[in-house]
């Protein structure tokens, strides 16, 4: 949807450090694929207590094996407790912060001062993404990166825990068709309205 293109131009705007904390789970899930150790609610507990700021860094969170196993540990309430610290400390040793996932709002930091709903429609992401993948060197079907998103969206906002919803303080923004230089010119000017009113 571009959550993470405007969490990066609000950040750069406002001087603040900025966290994509869907990496946060790829880490996890790539420790699992390269230590091919057996999937258990144990071992990824221990492997997100062990995340380090360090490994975001790594390229190859970003490949589709990494994003699919992700999806599903993110489903585990346990896993989520060992992040969800890492990502509330990460914001509380700064100035300010944007953090950019799918649960920020809702359960992470439900009294953030700017909340973003970002949307855009399905066979855009898909077309999205098969770019990103095609920069990496990978190749994908656009209908198999199609259900493949589907079925991430459904699954994670069926999911028990910190399910995807749309907090009704939050700003929906819809990233369909939107050029980079349009999409920046809007974030900003919606940011410092809302920057504004908040130091009223």
């Amino acid at each position: 949807s571009g959550k993470g293109t405007i969490g990066k131009i609000i950040s750069k705007y406002l001087k603040f450090q900025y966290l994509d904390t869907g990496l946060l789970y790829r880490a996890v899930a790539y420790k699992f694929l390269t230590s091919k150790s057996i999937i258990s609610s144990d071992k990824a507990i221990f492997f997100a207590k062990n995340i380090e700021l360090e490994d975001l860094d790594n390229p190859e969170l970003r490949f589709e094996r990494c994003g699919n196993l992700a999806s599903k540990l993110a489903e585990s309430d346990k896993v989520r407790q060992e992040l969800i610290l890492f990502q509330r400390n990460f914001a509380h040793k700064k100035v300010g912060a944007v953090l950019d996932g799918r649960d920020i709002g809702s359960v992470i930091f439900p009294d953030a001062k700017i909340k973003f709903f970002v949307t855009a429609d399905l066979a855009v992401r898909a077309q999205r993404r098969k770019e990103q993948y095609k920069k990496m060197g990978q190749e994908y079907s656009l209908t198999d990166i199609t259900n493949k998103l589907e079925q991430r969206d459904k699954r994670d906002k069926n999911r028990k825990v910190s399910p995807l919803i749309c907090m009704p303080d939050a700003i929906v923004y819809d990233n369909s068709e939107v050029s980079f230089e349009k999409l920046n010119k809007e974030i900003i000017e919606i940011v410092e309205k809302k920057y504004k009113s908040l130091k009223l």
